[in-house]
């Protein structure tokens, strides 16, 4: 049970001063993941509240921290949201004009916040916490003014290099929006897709960083740390999606369904990372695709990649994706555009580029230095990767393979059955052409280094066959 203290200093209804507001109590170690709110009453002409979170870190304790205004705070309604900062802060500020990274400037309302606390990892003591949650009074300011990204950069055809997963100081990510995106360029991308975990905060102000040559979509990495973590791609800077769900409810259905709305994709995020902690336990039939490469190449992504390869065989059609997960800049373990997700599109734009994703016209590699092309022919126009292409009775199938920038490992073409062929990389170019002898539903091909990490990855050419 949660136990709160009492209040240090009077509230007046005006708010004259300073004043200060002390909450305590303590979560014990059976309340894992269990949802705590902390109602603090806000008088009217309160300009600025700051809050202050204390606890014992011992034994790994992590108190998560976020805040609702009297506009609504129970789940599944995200009216009344002022942001989330998880376990990467201890402190916090609101104003109408500013807020602290993670939390979004806005009207102090007069009325009940509250507070959440979320504990996702507890010793077995519990864990003891205080929060001093700061009135200042004053006058109202000018209305915060988003600054979103621009939708388009060019409306040319082509693929095009994105990371589809990254955090900056909005979540857990340990640099500015402003670095980032110096490294986004820097890195050779055309797209990112701002994830910060459980917030749009971000996406209220990454207009003010626009570069000609990048394009930034917005996202939310829904991060429900008791059953996994997924992203929503292809958000409206508006949109949030409220994480606070569990494998019972009907809220990942509700979830899903408002990423769509706005043309979004929900894609299931390192499903084995690790075995513990965020392991995938909400239903992959209301997804649209599968992270099946996060940071660099390992065992959790030769999990993932086994998993979406039986999804495949079972006859669901998932698209794969790579992101960085990237939290420093580099070098670092995860870092920016390693690996990353290229797509084809019709233009480098929100709307081309989810079009891309959603037509599963994608492949992925582990740097910038990797191209490849991938197509299938039966006599007529090749396919490519995300085509259906159909096969006649008595045509043969033609394959057809080629990377650059890679100087040794392994091709390997696979359809539902496992792999079909393999080739040696060749040091520039690698060409290759196959003539399958059975007749595959999908192909797909790999590219492995001599030692069995991950090159690149495409996504599926299908195949129907009988009378054109």
């Amino acid at each position: 049970m949660l136990g709160l203290g009492g209040l240090a200093g009077p509230v007046a209804a005006q708010a004259p001063a300073i004043t200060d507001v002390i909450r305590s109590g303590h979560v014990p170690a059976d309340s894992l993941y269990k949802l705590f709110y902390v109602p603090i009453e806000v008088p009217a002409g309160i300009a600025e509240i700051r809050v202050q979170e204390d606890y014992n870190h011992a034994s790994g304790n992590v108190l998560n921290l976020g805040i609702y205004g009297p506009e609504g705070y129970r789940p599944g309604t995200t009216a009344g949201f002022r942001g989330w900062s998880g376990g990467a802060k201890t402190a916090f500020f609101i104003t109408d004009q500013a807020a602290s990274t993670g939390y979004v400037p806005g009207p102090m309302r007069p009325g009940t916040w509250h507070v959440l606390l979320y504990p996702s990892t507890i010793a077995p003591a519990g864990i003891n916490w205080k929060l001093t949650v700061t009135l200042v009074p004053g006058p109202m300011g000018n209305a915060f003014v988003p600054a979103a990204a621009a939708p388009a950069v060019n409306n040319r055809l082509g693929w095009y290099q994105g990371d589809v997963h990254m955090h900056t100081l909005h979540s857990d990510g340990r640099r500015t929006q402003a670095e980032l995106v110096d490294e986004a360029v820097a890195q050779g991308l055309d797209f990112i897709v701002s994830t910060e975990h459980n917030t749009n905060s971000a996406n209220l102000s990454w207009g003010r960083y626009a570069r000609h040559n990048l394009l930034v979509i917005n996202g939310e990495e829904v991060t429900t740390t008791a059953f996994g973590h997924w992203n929503a791609l292809g958000l409206d800077y508006t949109t949030l999606i409220d994480w606070r769900s569990a494998p019972a409810d009907s809220a990942t259905v509700r979830s899903t369904a408002q990423v769509r709305a706005v043309s979004g994709l929900a894609i299931i995020n390192h499903p084995f990372f690790p075995d513990t902690v965020n392991h995938f336990r909400l239903g992959v039939r209301h997804f649209d695709g599968i992270e099946v490469w996060n940071g660099r190449w390992d065992a959790r992504n030769e999990r993932a990649l086994a998993w979406w390869d039986t999804l495949l065989r079972q006859g669901r059609p998932l698209l794969a994706v790579a992101g960085s997960d990237t939290h420093t800049a580099a070098p670092s373990p995860n870092q920016l555009g390693r690996p990353r997700t290229v797509v084809q599109a019709s233009s480098l734009s929100r709307a081309g580029i989810m079009q891309g994703l959603r037509a599963r016209r994608v492949y992925l590699v582990a740097d910038r230095s990797l191209r490849l092309a991938f197509t299938a022919h039966a006599g007529g126009a090749p396919a490519g990767i995300g085509d259906t292409l159909r096969v006649a009775a008595g045509q043969r199938l033609d394959v057809a393979f080629e990377l650059r920038g890679a100087s040794a490992g392994m091709v390997t073409l696979l359809g539902e059955n496992g792999a079909l062929a393999t080739s040696l990389v060749a040091p520039g170019t690698t060409t290759v052409r196959w003539h399958p002898a059975s007749r595959p539903r999908f192909l797909r091909v790999e590219v492995r280094t001599p030692k069995g990490a991950m090159l690149a990855l495409t996504n599926l050419i299908w195949f129907r066959y009988g009378p054109r």
